[in-house]
């Protein structure tokens, strides 16, 4: 067996794997995705924010009022892509290359879409905060798993309209309300947690664009900080010294050798038992 035959027979073994464990993951997701909706209720089980805002009256004068929106997705969401990216590190989907896993979670994005929309055709009434949280937690669910970099492809055409759906069980006046807050809430919720789901979440376009906000350019004197990881926000910035401070400490007399190694010793010392 030559070397080019066995790297043949090994890509071939590595493709005919992530294939069988993509369609095995979508299908996995979209029945246990089916089972959820159907049966988790909204009341109780997610967390929802007061806001308080201004509107105006009948006569022009402003008016305090509050609103309660959702700001966290529900919990068989989180369990979904908890179990999704265990399955992908035990399979080693990380040291995959850049096209294998987000083409398997480009399915999967059409599967929650196809779910959501079977689900919507079967709802006769739905309730305005059960259509808010469910419109968070798919705009959740498809914005850490959505790959596509062009806003017009099918897919992302389906994932719009699935999302007007669910918007359309909302009093239109209110959705002017809710919508910017709400989107807010979105936002922020894919920034606090997309590490948590680093192995669907790397590849998502969505997540890049909102965390591209930790490589706005900056005053790095003023904020002390330079910016370290151009993709994501887990640690994006790293302390930096001015000029000033490097001019100080040549100031000052730096220890000796001897010194600095005893520290370092006693640092590492176990101490006794």
């Amino acid at each position: 067996v030559t070397t080019s035959q066995l790297y043949s027979c090994v890509h071939a073994a590595k493709t005919g794997l992530l294939a069988s464990l993509g369609a095995w993951l979508v299908d996995r997701v979209g029945e246990h995705l089916e089972r959820s909706l159907r049966s988790v209720p909204i009341a109780g089980s997610v967390v929802w924010e007061e806001i308080a805002i201004k509107e105006r009256g009948a006569e022009g004068q402003e008016i305090d009022s509050k609103i309660l929106l959702p700001i966290y997705c529900s919990t068989f969401i989180t369990g979904i892509l908890h179990g999704l990216c265990t399955e992908l590190y035990a399979a080693g989907c990380h040291g995959y290359s850049d096209n294998e896993v987000p083409n398997m979670l480009g399915g999967l994005v059409e599967r929650v879409c196809s779910v959501y929309e079977a689900w919507l055709e079967s709802q006769h009434l739905l309730t305005q905060n059960t259509a808010l949280q469910y419109w968070l937690d798919y705009r959740y669910l498809t914005s850490i798993c959505n790959v596509s970099h062009n806003i017009s492809t099918e897919r992302n055409k389906k994932i719009a309209q699935v999302a007007r759906r669910l918007e359309a069980s909302i009093d239109p006046f209110d959705w002017d309300v809710f919508q910017s807050h709400l989107t807010a809430n979105l936002h922020s919720l894919v920034r606090r947690t997309h590490c948590l789901y680093g192995a669907v979440a790397g590849h998502s376009t969505t997540v890049q664009a909102l965390t591209s906000a930790a490589k706005a350019p900056f005053n790095q004197n003023a904020h002390n900080v330079l910016v370290a990881n151009e993709m994501v926000s887990r640690f994006p910035l790293l302390p930096v010294t001015t000029e000033d401070e490097v001019i100080s400490s040549h100031m000052t007399q730096p220890p000796s050798e001897l010194s600095t190694l005893c520290s370092v010793l006693d640092f590492f010392a176990v101490p006794d038992l």
